[in-house]
C-alpha cells in the first residue's frame, strides 16, 4: 500500500482550488467558505475506521388488510434492502464525501455478512480489514416498514439480531494488526464503538501500545463507554449519551 505523510490535521485549501470570498464578508460567510474549503479536502484525506459493523435490514410491505387472528396488520411484501449500519454508515459517509476509507471490523460468514461486504464493493471501498469469522452472527436490524403505494412508509416494528459470541481473540489480534498498519497511510482514525467488541477500549489500547498516531487526530464515537478510550482528540456523543456519561440531566 502506497504510503502517505502523516498529518495532524487538515491543511488548508491550495490556492488553485480556493473558493473566492468577497472582500466584504460577513462572519458567516467567512465560516461557510472556511468549511466548503475543508471538503474539498477530503478527496486528498485517508481514514482508517475501526468500526463495529451492523447490517440495516429494511422490509416494506403494503398494507393488505387486518389479520383475524390478532389486531395487526397484513403486509404484502414489496422488497427488502440491506445497507450498513453502525459504523458502516460511518464508514459509507466518508466515502460518499469523497474520502478514501480504510474499514476494520469484524462480519459473521453469514447472509449478512455477505451483504455488508458487497455494499462496500458496489462503493469502492476496500474492505481487506474486515474480518470473517465463523460460527459469529453479523449484528443485523431488521426494520418492519407499511404503507399503500405512493404514500410514506411507517415504521412497525423493529427485530435485532445479535451475536452470542464476541469476536474471537484471533479476530481481535488480527484487528489490531489491520489499524497498526493502516494509519501509516492514514490522515486520521474514526473509532465507531457501538458495544458489540470490535471496537472497543481494550483493542484501541493494543494498538496505541505498539504503534504511535504521532499526532493523528483520533475521533471517537463511542455509545456507552466514552471514557474508557484514552487519548482521542475528539468525541461525538448525543444529549442521552453525554447525560450518561457524567451522571447528570441537561437541564436540570
Amino acid at each position: 500500500m502506497r504510503e502517505s505523510p502523516q498529518v495532524s490535521g487538515l491543511k488548508p485549501p491550495s490556492k488553485t482550488r480556493a473558493r473566492p470570498v468577497p472582500i466584504a464578508a460577513t462572519a458567516e460567510q467567512q465560516r461557510k467558505q472556511r468549511l466548503l474549503g475543508i471538503v474539498d479536502q477530503f478527496p486528498r484525506i485517508t481514514i482508517t475506521v475501526l468500526a463495529d459493523l451492523v447490517a440495516d435490514e429494511f422490509v416494506f410491505g403494503e398494507i393488505a388488510r387486518v389479520s383475524r387472528e390478532a389486531p395487526v396488520l397484513i403486509l404484502k411484501h414489496r422488497e427488502t434492502s440491506v445497507v450498513p449500519g453502525g459504523g458502516g454508515n460511518a464508514i459509507c459517509n466518508l466515502a460518499a464525501l469523497g474520502v478514501s476509507v480504510l474499514p476494520v471490523g469484524v462480519v459473521g460468514d453469514d447472509e449478512a455478512g455477505h451483504h455488508l461486504l458487497q455494499r462496500f464493493r458496489q462503493r469502492h471501498i476496500p474492505y481487506g480489514g474486515i474480518v470473517k469469522q465463523p460460527r459469529y452472527a453479523t449484528v443485523t436490524k431488521t426494520r418492519i416498514l407499511a404503507g399503500q403505494a405512493h404514500t410514506n412508509r411507517q415504521q412497525v416494528v423493529r427485530i435485532d439480531r445479535e451475536p452470542e459470541v464476541a469476536p474471537s481473540g484471533a479476530s481481535l489480534r488480527r484487528l489490531a494488526n489491520e489499524v497498526r498498519g493502516y494509519i501509516r497511510a492514514s490522515d486520521a482514525l474514526l473509532i465507531s464503538d457501538y458495544g458489540y467488541g470490535a471496537a472497543s477500549p481494550e483493542l484501541w489500547d493494543a494498538v496505541r501500545a505498539n504503534r504511535r498516531t504521532n499526532g493523528m487526530p483520533v475521533t471517537l464515537d463511542s455509545r456507552y463507554r466514552m471514557f474508557s478510550f484514552q487519548e482521542v482528540t475528539a468525541a461525538t456523543p448525543n444529549e442521552p449519551e453525554i447525560e450518561a456519561a457524567l451522571q447528570l440531566r441537561i437541564g436540570a
